[in-house]
């Protein structure tokens, strides 16, 4: 039996290439990939096409009327991308704007070239982002309206997506989970995602990106924010005031430092942030979010 990469990647082109329908018997019959007809084969190839669809791969499937008999067939029209027709001009315009920000996959080239951009050397690139392999899954749940369904902090959700986002290293998905309202950081999805069907919610009237995935990293995630009160030595106290603005500053001491308050609601980023700025910035209050941090740096100690 073939390595499951290996066999799902033939199983696909097997479909791909069907002029008609085909049977999971003659699946067996023209390949290798199965072996036997036992009961484990089967449950086999049935993982095999929920692995394809819950990669967005349309399988078309059809029952035979004269014998009951289920046939298989992956359309070309539903996997390959059609001709867009482009002049050259948006030709040019989207060279441009795939160029300006590259993904760390080879992919993103060759969709590139099949819209029509040259091979040779493409523009300077302006950004490299991070990919992850639930991405193209995410986006074509939002662009079609389709539930997403995975596993996240230990819970399975169902969750309709408004939008996807790149804040400081990480990608986000923002959507509706059960009633509210919630940002998820995509990299810790606990399972394979799932789509569910086409069409079965519609966007918000009021739904407004940088409302509700906003630029400041503290801000990113669930819950109510807390407002932090953040004592910064006088080296430091500059940069800190150039980023958090003039208004977060609520006192200013004789040695040059400051104490400002910094609204938290990731306090994982938070707590990145003051651990950035080393013996140079201490956390004041409110108590329950500094014991957390010197919890978090005892446990470290201890681990050590």
């Amino acid at each position: 039996m073939a390595d499951r990469v290996e066999r799902v990647t033939e199983l696909l082109m097997m479909l791909l290439d069907a002029e008609q329908p085909i049977t999971f018997e003659q699946i067996l019959e023209r390949s290798s990939l199965y072996g036997d007809r036992s009961e484990a084969t089967r449950k086999s190839f049935e993982r095999d096409k929920s692995l394809l669809r819950s990669l967005g791969v349309e399988i078309d499937t059809t029952i035979d009327r004269s014998n009951g008999v289920t046939r298989y067939r992956i359309r070309p029209e539903d996997y390959f991308l059609p001709d867009l027709d482009l002049t050259e001009a948006e030709q040019l315009a989207l060279q441009l704007a795939a160029s300006a920000v590259r993904l760390d996959e080879a992919w993103d080239d060759t969709a590139l070239r099949k819209l029509g951009g040259p091979a040779d050397a493409p523009p300077m690139v302006v950004a490299e982002l991070p990919s992850l392999g639930e991405l193209p899954m995410i986006h074509t749940a939002i662009r079609d309206r389709a539930p997403l369904h995975f596993t996240y902090g230990g819970r399975q959700r169902e969750v309709l997506g408004y939008g996807v986002f790149y804040r400081d290293g990480n990608w986000y998905l923002h959507g509706d989970d059960a009633g509210t309202s919630k940002t998820f950081r995509i990299d810790r999805i606990e399972a394979g995602v799932r789509l569910g069907d086409a069409g079965g919610y519609d966007l918000p009237e009021d739904f407004v990106s940088t409302d509700v995935m906003p630029r400041d990293p503290l801000l990113i995630g669930e819950g109510e924010s807390v407002v932090a009160s953040v004592w910064v030595d006088r080296v430091v106290a500059a940069r800190t005031i150039r980023f958090r603005g003039e208004a977060a500053v609520t006192e200013r001491r004789d040695d040059g430092s400051i104490v400002v308050d910094v609204p938290v609601r990731n306090r994982e980023a938070f707590r990145s942030w003051v651990l950035g700025m080393r013996d140079r910035a201490e956390v004041l209050g409110p108590p329950e979010l500094r014991d957390e941090i010197v919890g978090w740096l005892r446990s470290v100690v201890e681990a050590r």
